[in-house]
């Protein structure tokens, strides 16, 4: 009865659950069916696009003049005007030989094509620098600065500086051993004669006196510690040669070593100086199996290998036969027992002019470093932007010449009065730098600004401009009569792009009679018009899913769809062009929000919108 009571509970939750779960289900399902996104065209959101502006400011005159030079080699055929004269805009000036315009022209042409083959070839050099992998001049450090000790070191081992304390191959390995050195068996040995440290090292090592007042017996009835020292034999990469030993053999030694019996070692006392003593116990010949097996932990243990090309290779030291204090800073070598004195010296010396020689031997290697290879990049970026300066120079003056090559006629661009002119027979020479003709202006007012070099293709005479009073806040319209030949020394009359040249232009203002001479106005031009087409839409309808654009728009049947879209320029910082995927006869919805789902209902709401 009791099993049939739980299952019957059981069966009553899993029901309810099922109910719970289904109410939950069906009600997002019904809150899904009844969400509806607002749409609206895109032509209610389609900011548009009118072009950017190029701004400058410039003081208003009235006397804007026409200046003529006679290009180089160039003849005058006939003079129309003489000083004093009114001219009106379009009115003939000058006549010039066109036979010599046209040669003029030849040799402008041959000019542009050189600046063209220069701008090539520094292309190609600075395209060749950019892809140079610098290289490393830094001349490299003496052994020397290498082997310096380390501010870790103790005051023990100070004095040394041409040798590490240890093998710079294997750190395991001493070439001298200060009261602070460890020992290879440290973790394991207790410095008793039956487990003494082992330290490996070098042949020609040595220890300080601090190392040997720290194995002396540190107060009466102390024991002293047991040191072995062992040569080590190396491999071809300077790491120590290690061996198995096999604790089951008794009779089977290490295959560079034979069985010694230690009691053998012969005691002796080498004579120091200031009176002190080292006493040590030596043993010749190779190492004892016992030492084989200090500090191992069973049968397969890995030992380092003694060094049987040198006799003797081991050395030990008992403590307890030290009973003077040694100097700390002195010290003796330790399979000899010698004190490092001049022999040690002389050492460092050869080592160090061993060192000097590699030094002197040093060639710096060809290449740019780092620093040199960002110098001549640059060098090159600037050659380049001179050369496209001069290139541009150029060609203005090609077109001024062959705009005179159809007809060889100058005409005035200003309405105004000669007001000078030389006589033809005195303007052979061409060194001569001042002009020709000049033309000064009589009605109306004018004023100059600067424009980009980028935009020299763009802006021509004939080019509307605006200009906006600082005073009244008036606003006058100004059409462009002439721009300069060459660029200006800085943008004076604006804050433009600081890496691009600018040019001059002269803009006469009809409608003058609310300005008067000497009045500072804006001065704005409309650019890129040519760029207009297209939708723009806010940045904010717009979002990103792997790389590609998307938009959500109603489709067929009133119902919510991804339509992924092209892109491209941004503009007033806030809007993006659209160039494929939307029109403006699309219904769009905002891309956030719950309703922001493919299938979603939609309802078009003409009110709505986002700025």
């Amino acid at each position: 009865m009791k099993i049939k009571r739980v299952i019957a509970v059981v069966v009553a939750i899993a029901v309810a659950g099922g109910a719970v779960y289904g109410g939950i289900y069906a009600y997002q399902a019904y809150q899904s069916k009844n969400l509806v996104a607002e749409v609206q065209p895109v032509s209610n959101i389609n900011s548009g696009y009118w072009g950017d502006q190029e701004t400058s400011y410039g003081m208003v005159t009235n006397d804007s003049s026409q200046e003529i030079y006679l290009e180089n080699a160039s003849k005058i055929e006939e003079v129309y005007v003489a000083a004093g004269d009114e001219v009106k805009t379009g009115d003939p000036l000058l006549k010039y030989d066109t036979s010599e315009i046209e040669i003029e022209i030849k040799r402008k042409k041959i000019d542009i094509s050189t600046i063209q083959n220069d701008i090539a070839r520094t292309e190609h050099a600075l395209s060749t620098l950019k892809q140079t992998k610098p290289v490393d001049k830094t001349k490299p450090a003496t052994n020397t600065s290498q082997h310096s000790s380390s501010d870790d070191d103790d005051d023990d081992d100070a004095g040394v500086t041409s040798l590490p304390q240890t093998d710079a191959k294997d750190s395991r390995i001493y070439n001298y051993v200060t009261a602070s050195s460890v020992a290879y068996n440290a973790k394991t040995a207790d410095g008793s004669a039956e487990n003494p440290y082992i330290y490996y090292v070098n042949k020609g090592a040595y220890a300080y006196g601090s190392f040997f007042n720290s194995i002396r017996p540190t107060s009466k009835g102390d024991d002293g510690k047991h040191v072995v020292f062992i040569i080590c034999k190396k491999d071809s990469n300077g790491k120590m040669v290690m061996e198995t030993v096999n604790d089951s053999d008794d009779t089977e030694t290490t295959e560079t070593t034979e069985s010694t019996d230690e009691s053998t070692d012969d005691v002796q006392t080498v004579s120091a100086e200031d009176g002190k003593e080292i006493t040590y116990s030596e043993t010749s010949g190779t190492k004892p199996k016992e030492v084989d097996k200090i500090g191992t932990t069973g049968s397969g243990e890995q030992v380092p290998v003694a060094d049987d090309s040198v006799s003797p290779n081991t050395k030990t030291f008992d403590g307890n036969n030290f009973p003077t204090e040694y100097d700390d800073d002195r010290m003796w070598y330790i399979f000899s027992g010698e004190e490092v004195g001049e022999s040690y010296l002389d050492l460092l010396e050869q080592i160090e002019a061993e060192e000097e020689d590699e030094e002197d031997d040093w060639v710096e290697p060809e290449g740019y470093s780092e620093a040199e290879l960002a110098e001549a990049i640059e060098t090159k970026e600037q050659e380049l932007k001179k050369l496209d300066i001069q290139r541009r120079s150029e060609e203005l003056q090609l077109e001024s010449l062959e705009n005179t090559a159809s007809d060889g006629v100058v005409y005035a661009k200003i309405d105004g009065t000669v007001k000078s002119v030389k006589d033809i027979g005195s303007s052979s020479d061409d060194t001569d730098s001042t002009a020709f003709m000049v033309v000064a202006g009589s009605e109306g007012l004018y004023v100059s600004g600067t424009i980009s070099e980028l935009l020299l293709d763009e802006v021509k005479p004939g080019t509307i401009i605006t200009a906006n009073s600082w005073e009244t806040g008036n606003t006058f319209q100004a059409t462009v009569t002439e721009i300069s030949d060459y660029p200006v020394s800085g943008n004076s009359m604006g804050d433009g792009n600081p890496n691009v040249s600018y040019y001059e232009y002269t803009a006469y203002i009809e409608d003058s009679s609310a300005l008067k001479n000497g009045e500072y106005v804006d001065l704005s031009i409309q650019t890129n018009t040519n760029e207009t087409e297209g939708l723009y839409v806010d940045k904010a309808y717009v979002r990103q899913e792997n790389g590609k654009s998307y938009v959500m728009i109603a489709d067929e049947n009133n119902r919510l769809k991804k339509q992924y879209v092209g892109t491209g320029k941004t503009v007033y910082g806030s809007a993006i062009q659209i160039t494929s995927g939307l029109s403006e006869t699309d219904l769009i919805a905002f891309p956030y929000g719950k309703t922001a789902v493919e299938g979603t209902l939609v309802s078009e709401d003409e009110s709505i919108m986002y700025y």
